[in-house]
């Protein structure tokens, strides 16, 4: 999984640096042949870059390159995607299982499409529950790893097993069938109070990781003791399965969980955008790329809701860096000079210096949400 430390350390990569996002993922036909579609890509694309940096930095520039280029000759990548960042002292590839968009770039790093990934591809976890314990599952950007066991264990410390102690008086006959029932009454209420713990201990580990969804599963008994010890307002980012998948290795749990937590996102991302067409550029929310932006910047905005793939431009000024749709190319705030910058450049770095929280939607949510120019935002 990715490193939370190597993110924070990036912006720090000294200057000038290649940046390469490639699509090495083996399923898509142009990564079949030889050379892979990836490397005849960055060849391509590496031509036409070079032509456009100074003179001075192309024999730099075209050492980085070859180092992309034997990386992708010499160890052909199993994953969906890589993030290379390569300059005279770095050297970082970042493997990635999610979907990559082919882009390079000679200067500063670059991580629109890295931040972007990480937005759409919010963590999101499992807890498999049975009579003998609990397993947890983080899964995030395609990766899926166990973190944590919990193992019930039968505490006779304090019992006194009345079944196996002989007869005090010879002749005298045992009655071990109500002995036993009271021994299982005492199992159940120890395991009743070991799902109240794992309930306790699943509200706490999805808090910590910031998963949504966190999957409930297990068999019917066992796992709605569970899901009944959850308070309500946290069932609402739960999912419950009532199947058995403990024999499943993680990477074959993800695969058995996807359609279901992707219709879930899918149906919470739909009832999200009808709360927020019902409070449209109100007290609690606002839609529309123009109010959206405003807020973001005013510090008033909590939460901001994006169409997967939008585009278009803004204008952003290089003093201030107050960004809006205006065409104005003089800042009318500090009369510093605006340029047109992408929006999907500028999204994820508003939403970090504002501490804005991004939710990426897809499907008929986002549908919706574009005939309103696909933005919108929750108000603190």
């Amino acid at each position: 999984m990715l490193d939370a430390r190597l993110l924070h350390s990036l912006p720090q990569l000294p200057q000038p640096i290649l940046t390469a996002y490639l699509d090495t993922n083996p399923a898509n036909p142009r990564n079949q042949g030889h050379p892979p579609g990836a490397l005849i890509w960055l060849k391509s694309r590496a031509r036409v870059l070079r032509s456009r940096i100074p003179k001075a930095e192309q024999k730099l520039f075209q050492e980085q390159v070859r180092r992309v280029e034997e990386l992708l000759r010499n160890q052909p990548p199993r994953e969906r995607g890589l993030v290379v960042f390569a300059g005279p002292e770095t050297w970082q590839v970042i493997p990635l299982q999610v979907d990559v968009e082919d882009e390079l770039h000679w200067g500063r790093p670059s991580f629109t499409q890295l931040l972007w990934l990480l937005d759409e591809h919010q963590p999101c976890g499992a807890a498999l529950v049975d009579r003998s314990g609990a397993r947890f599952y983080k899964f995030w950007m395609g990766f899926a790893e166990e973190q944590e066991k919990l193992r019930f264990q039968l505490d006779l410390a304090e019992w006194r097993k009345k079944y196996l102690v002989p007869p005090a008086h010879p002749g005298v006959q045992k009655t071990r069938g109500s002995q036993r029932d009271v021994f299982e009454q005492r199992v159940e209420a120890q395991l009743e109070k070991f799902y109240k713990e794992t309930a306790n201990r699943i509200q706490q580990w999805a808090n910590e990781e910031k998963l949504i969804p966190v999957v409930v599963a297990g068999p019917q008994g066992a796992v709605d003791s569970v899901w009944n010890e959850l308070p309500g307002n946290f069932q609402e980012r739960c999912l419950l399965i009532r199947a058995d998948l403990s024999h499943l290795a993680p990477a074959d749990l993800a695969v058995r969980l996807e359609q279901e937590i992707k219709a879930w996102k899918r149906d919470r991302e739909q009832q999200m955008v009808e709360r927020l067409l019902a409070n449209p550029n109100g007290t609690r929310a606002v839609v529309g790329p123009d109010e959206t932006l405003r807020r973001i910047q005013e510090g008033m905005a909590r939460e901001l809701v994006v169409v997967r793939g939008l585009g278009g431009r803004l204008r952003q000024c290089q003093n201030c860096l107050w960004v809006d749709r205006s065409a104005d190319r003089i800042c009318p705030a500090c009369g510093g000079e605006r340029r047109l910058v992408p929006l999907r450049a500028v999204l994820p770095e508003l939403a970090r210096r504002y501490n804005v929280h991004v939710e990426v939607i897809a499907g008929e949510a986002a549908r919706k949400l574009r005939e309103f120019g696909g933005l919108a935002a929750w108000l603190r």
